[in-house]
């Protein structure tokens, strides 16, 4: 009786078998063989079987790409491994090795594409395909922008395409407009970081990308005025700062008399001081008063401002 073990899996109790294998490699065939009296006895030898492939079949990721084009060359042949030597003339001046390489292509045209193959044991193919690979024009997306810095209150940016090999625009604010004009403006409809991407169109159909962080920042502008008149004549009547605090927070503003008593405090920056103690009582003397106000501006910075406010009547 024989017994075959072939190497891969397969078992056969043919005297004389057959075997086609689908993997190359360094083979380990043992032969168990029985007699009559149930005597066994084996035999093993490595097979070195590295033929190669009878057709050479490749299938590239893209057939027409765009510049800069990255193919990825799947090699379908069979049978090989990492043991062969694979041979790759990508038809731009460049040569590759690697049973299923990528490529960049970086100029425009048509490609021609080459492989040879050679198994550990020195046995050779190769096959050509003309014109196998199409690169069209790209173009190169570009902008720049107005202002600078824009902010909540200078919210409309103003963009200039800056493109090369442009026909088509479309333009992406964020996640709160678009536009297809070349050049367009958007107004922000609120601060901190946007993302601004421009996505240009070749006449060929490519397309390139580009995108900007936008900083649309949170300004605060505030004054305190150097006087007041609370006569009750409805005129500057009461003393508080004036300008835009949008998104601050922790706002105190505090007033004392010359012996440094605190006459005056709020955490409203609407109300102001009318010129009595705590806003009740008497009217305060004429004079100079200092002033003292913090907060914290929208984006956590601590904010301090130092004046005097000057009762007048």
């Amino acid at each position: 009786a024989w017994s075959w073990d072939f190497g891969d899996g397969i078992i056969s109790i043919s005297q004389n078998p057959q075997h086609i294998y689908t993997v190359p490699g360094n083979i380990p065939v043992t032969l168990l063989v029985t007699d009559q009296n149930d005597c066994t006895d084996a035999l093993q030898k490595t097979i070195p079987y590295f033929p190669v492939p009878q057709l050479l079949v490749v299938a590239p990721s893209e057939y027409v790409g765009c510049q800069p084009a990255s193919i990825f060359f799947e090699n379908l042949s069979t049978p090989i491994n990492d043991q062969y030597t694979v041979n790759w003339d990508f038809g731009d001046g460049t040569t590759g090795q690697g049973i299923s390489p990528t490529h960049v292509y970086e100029d425009i045209g048509v490609f021609d594409v080459s492989l040879e193959i050679i198994s550990p044991i020195g046995c050779q193919t190769d096959t050509f395909w003309p014109e196998l690979i199409t690169v069209l024009p790209s173009p190169i997306a570009d902008f720049t922008y107005t202002p600078n810095q824009p902010s909540n209150i200078e919210p409309t940016v103003y963009f200039t395409d800056q493109s090369i090999d442009a026909v088509k625009w479309r333009w992406m604010f964020g996640n709160v407009g678009n536009s297809i004009q070349q050049n367009p403006s958007f107004t922000f409809p609120d601060t901190g970081m946007q993302v601004v991407q421009l996505v240009v169109f070749h006449e060929s159909g490519c397309t390139d990308t580009m995108i900007q962080m936008l900083d649309i920042i949170p300004e605060v502008r505030y004054w305190l005025p150097n006087a007041f008149t609370p006569d009750g004549d409805g005129n500057n009547d009461v003393f508080k700062g004036k300008g835009l605090l949008e998104g601050a927070t922790n706002f105190r503003m505090m007033i004392f008399n010359r012996y440094g008593e605190r006459i005056f405090e709020t955490t409203d920056p609407d109300e102001g001081w009318n010129g009595r103690k705590n806003n009740v009582g008497e009217m305060a003397p004429l004079g100079v008063y200092p002033v003292v106000v913090t907060f914290t501006d929208p984006r956590g910075k601590p904010v301090e401002f130092r004046g005097f406010a000057t009762l007048v009547k």
